[in-house]
C-alpha cells in the first residue's frame, strides 16, 4: 500500500497539475499582461519534466511541431522587430501555450476527468463573476468603472468566451449540475454584452447539435437553462446597479442583492424546467429552426447595416452591427502586410502599423482584433502558414469525437472562431484551457520510458526555457519600480532591468529622468537618443526625446525628434507632440534655435 502511494501520485500528476495551472490562469492570469507567463510556464515545465522522467513521452507530440515552429519564428522575429521587447513577449506566450498542449498529451486516457475538471473551473469563474454583481466587495464596478461583466478574467469578451466554452460541457453533462452550469453561462454571457461571445456560443452549440447523438436531451438542458436566464437578464437591465456604468456603492449593493435573489429564483426555475419533458421533434424541424434563426440574423444585419464606428458599453451594443473599428484595423493589418509580406514587422508589433495607418486618434489599438490577420501582418507569410498548420494539426484530432470528448474538442474551434474578432492570444485565461484540451485529444499512452540521459536533457531544456520566460518579467518589474524610485535607486533598478532584458527602452527613460533630476541634462538626453536608436520605429521614443528637448529649450533637437514622431503617428492628438512640433518648427525657421 505504501509503495502504491507514489505510483498513484504519479498517475494523478498530469490531471492535478493541469487543472491547478488552468485554475491559476483563469483567476490570476492578469488579463493581457505577461506577469503570469513565467509562473504558469514554469509550472507546466516542471510537470512536463517529471512526466517525461517517470512515464515517458506520449505519442502525438509531432502534431505540436507547427506550434513549436510558430514560437521559434516569433523569437526569431526579435532580430527585425519594430518592438523587439513585445516580440519576446509573444514568443514566450506561444511557448506557454505549447507547454500546455504538450502537458495535455498525458491526459489522453483521462479526458472524462479533464472535462469534469474544466466544468468545475469554468463554473467557478462564472459564479465568481456573477457574485461580483451581487456583492460589490467581490469585484469593483464602482465609479468610474464600466458595468459590463468581466471579473475575474479582466475583460468582458474573454469572459464571454469562457461562457461559450462552458455550454457544450454543460449540455453533455445533462444532469442537474449541467442545467445550472448552462444557466450561469447564459446569464454571464449576456451580461458581458459581447457580440462575438454570443456568436461563438451559437456556433459551438450549433456544432454540438449537428454532431451529438442525443439532441433532444441536449435541447432539454439548453431550454431549461435559457428561459430563466433570459428572464433574469431582462430584469437586470432595469437595475442600474447591475448593468449601469459608474454606479455608487449604495446603488450597487441595493440592486446587487435584488439581482442575487433573481439568480436564485432563476436557478430554481431551471431546476424545475429540467423535469418538464419535451416533445420529440424531428431532426429536419430542428435544422429548419436553426436555418430560420440564422436567416433572421442575416436580415437584421443587412437592414441595420455594418460600419466601423465606435460603440458604447451599454446593453444596446448587443443589437448593433458596427464593427467597433474592427474593419478599419483589419484594413490596416492588410496594408502593413503589403509592406513586409515575407517576414512581417515582428511579433506583437501591430501597434506600430496602427499608428502608421490610422485615420484619427480614436482608432487606437495594439492588436487588430483578428488573430490570423495579426500574425499575417506581424509574422509575415511564414508565421501565418505556421499558425494555420498548428491550428489544423490540433483541430484534426478532434474530428469524430463524441460525448465528453466532443465537448472538449469544441474548445479550440470556439477559441479560433472568437479570435477572428478579438485578442484571445493575449489572454492566458482562455488560451491555456483550449490548448490543454486540444493536447489531450492529440495524445495517447506513453509507449516507452525516457533514458536517464534523456530526462537530464529535458531538465536542462526546461531550465533554459524558464529563464527565457523569467527574464522579461524581471526586466519589466525592475523597470516599473525604477520609474517611481528615488534617483539613486532608480539608476540601480534600471541597470538591473537592462541587464536581464536589453530589448526594453523603459529603463533608458528611467535613467534619463534620474539624470534630469540630478541636473545632468546632456546625459539625460543621451539616454533618450539611445532609446530612439534601439527602437527607431517606436513613436514614443521620438516623442519623449522631443518633449525633453522642447521643455529644456533645445528647439532644433525638439524639432528633429518630433518631426520623426509625427511621421510615425500623424493622427495623434495635437497636445501629444503636435503643438510642440509646430512651435519648435517656427523657432527653427526663424533662425532662433540655439541647439
Amino acid at each position: 500500500m505504501v509503495a502504491s502511494l507514489p505510483m498513484r501520485a504519479i498517475r494523478e500528476l498530469p490531471l492535478a497539475a493541469s487543472l491547478l495551472l488552468v485554475g491559476v490562469g483563469l483567476f490570476f492570469g492578469g488579463g493581457p499582461g505577461s506577469g503570469s507567463l513565467p509562473w504558469l510556464g514554469g509550472g507546466a515545465l516542471l510537470a512536463v519534466v517529471v512526466l517525461i522522467a517517470t512515464q515517458g513521452l506520449p505519442p502525438g507530440w509531432p502534431l505540436l511541431v507547427p506550434l513549436a515552429g510558430l514560437a521559434a519564428w516569433f523569437a526569431l522575429s526579435i532580430s527585425w522587430s519594430a518592438l523587439p521587447d513585445r516580440s519576446w513577449d509573444y514568443a514566450n506566450r506561444t511557448l506557454v501555450y505549447l507547454l500546455f498542449a504538450l502537458l495535455g498529451l498525458w491526459l489522453a486516457a483521462r479526458t472524462r476527468a479533464l472535462a469534469l475538471g474544466l466544468m468545475a473551473l469554468f463554473g467557478a469563474v462564472l459564479v465568481w463573476s456573477l457574485l461580483g454583481k451581487v456583492l460589490p466587495v467581490v469585484y469593483d464596478y464602482g465609479p468610474p468603472e464600466i458595468g459590463r461583466l468581466r471579473g475575474p478574467i479582466g475583460l468582458w469578451n474573454q469572459l464571454a468566451l469562457v461562457a461559450a466554452f462552458t455550454l457544450p460541457l454543460a449540455v453533455w453533462r445533462r444532469r442537474l449540475e449541467g442545467v445550472l452550469l448552462a444557466y450561469a453561462a447564459i446569464v454571464a454571457l449576456l451580461l458581458t454584452y459581447s457580440r462575438g461571445g454570443v456568436v461563438t456560443a451559437v456556433f459551438v452549440v450549433a456544432v454540438w447539435f449537428v454532431l451529438d447523438d442525443e439532441r433532444l436531451e441536449s435541447a432539454h438542458v439548453l431550454l431549461a437553462a435559457a428561459v430563466p436566464a433570459a428572464a433574469v437578464v431582462g430584469i437586470a437591465f432595469a437595475l442600474p446597479g447591475v448593468t449601469g456604468d459608474g454606479q455608487s456603492s449604495h446603488t450597487r449593493w441595493r440592486d446587487g442583492l435584488i439581482f442575487g435573489a433573481l439568480l436564485l429564483v432563476g436557478a430554481i426555475a431551471a431546476t424545475l424546467l429540467r423535469r418538464v419533458p419535451l416533445p420529440r421533434v424531428p431532426r429536419r424541424v430542428l435544422i429548419g429552426i436553426g436555418v430560420a434563426v440564422v436567416a433572421a440574423l442575416l436580415v437584421v444585419a443587412v437592414v441595420k447595416g455594418g460600419g466601423s464606428g465606435a460603440l458604447g458599453n451599454g446593453g444596446g451594443r448587443l443589437t448593433d452591427t458596427s464593427s467597433n473599428f474592427r474593419f478599419t484595423w483589419w484594413g490596416q493589418a492588410v496594408h502593413g502586410w503589403e509592406h513586409d509580406k515575407l517576414l512581417g514587422t515582428g511579433a506583437g508589433t501591430f501597434h506600430v502599423t496602427n499608428l502608421r495607418y490610422r485615420g484619427s486618434f480614436l482608432d487606437y489599438t495594439t492588436e487588430p482584433h483578428n488573430v490570423p490577420l495579426q500574425f499575417l501582418t506581424e509574422a509575415g507569410i511564414v508565421g501565418f502558414v505556421l499558425f494555420v498548420l498548428a491550428a489544423v494539426a490540433l483541430l484534426w484530432r478532434g474530428h469524430g469525437r463524441r460525448k465528453h470528448e466532443l465537448a472538449l474538442a469544441l474548445l479550440l474551434p470556439a477559441y479560433f472562431v472568437h479570435s477572428l474578432v478579438d485578442i484571445d492570444w493575449d489572454f492566458v485565461a482562455v488560451s491555456v484551457p483550449a490548448f490543454l484540451a486540444a493536447g489531450a485529444l492529440a495524445g495517447g499512452l506513453p509507449v516507452r520510458r525516457v533514458s536517464p540521459f534523456g530526462s537530464l536533457v529535458a531538465l536542462g531544456a526546461a531550465l533554459l526555457a524558464f529563464v527565457v520566460l523569467l527574464l522579461p518579467w524581471l526586466g519589466e518589474r525592475w523597470s516599473a519600480q525604477a520609474t517611481v524610485a528615488p534617483p539613486a535607486r532608480a539608476v540601480t533598478l534600471a541597470k538591473r532591468a537592462r541587464s536581464v532584458d536589453p530589448l526594453l527602452v523603459d529603463p533608458l527613460w528611467a535613467l534619463a529622468f534620474a539624470a534630469e533630476l540630478r541636473g545632468d541634462l546632456p546625459t539625460a538626453y543621451a539616454f533618450y537618443e539611445e532609446a530612439t536608436r534601439k527602437q527607431p520605429k517606436n513613436a514614443r521614443t521620438w516623442l519623449f526625446a522631443g518633449q525633453f528637448a522642447y521643455v529644456h529649450g533645445c528647439m532644433r533637437a525638439a524639432y528633429d525628434n518630433l518631426e520623426k514622431f509625427t511621421e510615425l503617428d500623424n493622427k495623434a492628438r495635437p497636445n501629444v507632440g503636435g503643438d510642440a512640433y509646430n512651435k519648435a518648427l517656427k523657432i527653427v525657421d526663424a533662425g532662433k534655435a540655439k541647439c
